[in-house]
């Protein structure tokens, strides 16, 4: 569903790969990080990828920032061609063997982040990627700073391609309604969305937002001009833990044709699924009194996996509407200006 094809963009968005040699075996499988994001690279080799994103958390930058820093950028550097964003994994430096943002950014200097800059703007095909920053250091929570949005803004406004694709790393959406925690809102929620989203609806050619942090898998439509606008908001789940999702995102005349990848590593699945049950986000999901187990709400539906995504109109069962306040909008035409 994936393969690209003469006159076709095929973009691999691999987010919160948490790559490090010294992880242990918790909810992530971190000590399986490095074979699983090698195997994934390969993957992408074999397919031929025009570009791949990688979305923050890119290393786990806890015990061992530096030794994480260089084999990640040795094993994406086998790609022809690849772009990263920083996660608060990688702006979070408050232990002597962490790194810092602007040493991730320096090593990683030209592929999307600089060392001055943490957001890019680059042309794949007629596909115009966008990459900004979403991290506050010291959090995990994110934000848009108004600099950011002044930025996106800009590049939204000069973007001659056919297509727009926003990457970042926290969601713009509540992946988990109808039902409400607070502590994720905090954890994992852009904390101006309603800006961010109102600004993303503002552009015709945005196609979809993609991001992760939340380690699921789930596709929803963000119709904020009706049902024929808006964009899609397209969470992907970490590769080091259950359902150990990558995808790949291939833009054809009829849509996005979105396909999952998973590491061929035997047994990695099922040792994922039963250590993703005894982590922390599985027991806050339990309070929530949801009729879907943590399971299924991790790995998503086919409709999140594997689906064909029409640019300018939403399957029904995936429109979302939202409100865009008058607030919001007032934010946006000032950022605009």
């Amino acid at each position: 569903m994936g393969t690209a094809t003469p006159g076709e963009v095929l973009l691999a968005h691999i987010t919160d790969a948490h790559v490090t040699p010294r992880g242990r075996a918790t909810a992530v499988l971190k000590h399986q990080s490095v074979p699983i994001f090698e195997d994934l690279i390969q993957q992408l080799l074999d397919r031929g990828v025009d570009a791949a994103l990688f979305g923050g958390d890119n290393i786990d930058n806890r015990d061992s920032g530096a030794e994480d820093l260089e084999i990640f950028a040795r094993l994406a550097e086998r790609l022809p061609r690849f772009h990263c964003i920083l996660g608060n994994h990688e702006a979070d430096s408050k232990k002597p063997n962490q790194i810092t943002r602007e040493e991730f950014a320096a090593r990683l200097a030209g592929r999307g982040i600089t060392a001055e800059r943490y957001c890019f703007s680059e042309g794949v095909g007629n596909v115009r990627v966008i990459g900004i920053d979403t991290t506050l250091v010291g959090t995990h929570g994110g934000y848009v700073s108004p600099r950011m949005m002044q930025y996106l803004a800009k590049e939204l406004r000069q973007a001659e391609e056919d297509h727009i694709v926003v990457l970042g790393h926290h969601l713009l959406y509540r992946t988990w309604e109808p039902h409400v925690l607070q502590a994720w809102d905090q954890e994992y929620l852009v904390g101006n969305r309603a800006e961010v989203t109102a600004l993303l609806a503002s552009s015709p050619k945005v196609r979809a937002y993609l991001c992760g942090h939340h380690h699921a898998s789930r596709i929803q439509r963000i119709a904020a001009r009706g049902h024929t606008g808006g964009f899609y908001h397209i969470l992907t789940a970490s590769p080091a833990a259950f359902p150990h999702h990558a995808r790949l995102l291939a833009f054809r005349a009829d849509g996005i044709h979105v396909e999952t990848l998973q590491p061929r590593i035997p047994g990695i699945v099922e040792a994922g699924r039963e250590a993703v049950l005894v982590g922390r986000k599985a027991r806050r999901y339990a309070t929530l009194g949801s009729s879907q187990t943590f399971l299924e709400y991790v790995e998503g539906r086919q409709s999140d996996n594997e689906i064909i995504l029409p640019y300018d109109a939403a399957p029904i069962a995936e429109r979302r509407g939202i409100s865009v306040t008058s607030s919001a909008r007032a934010m946006v035409l000032e950022t605009m200006r």
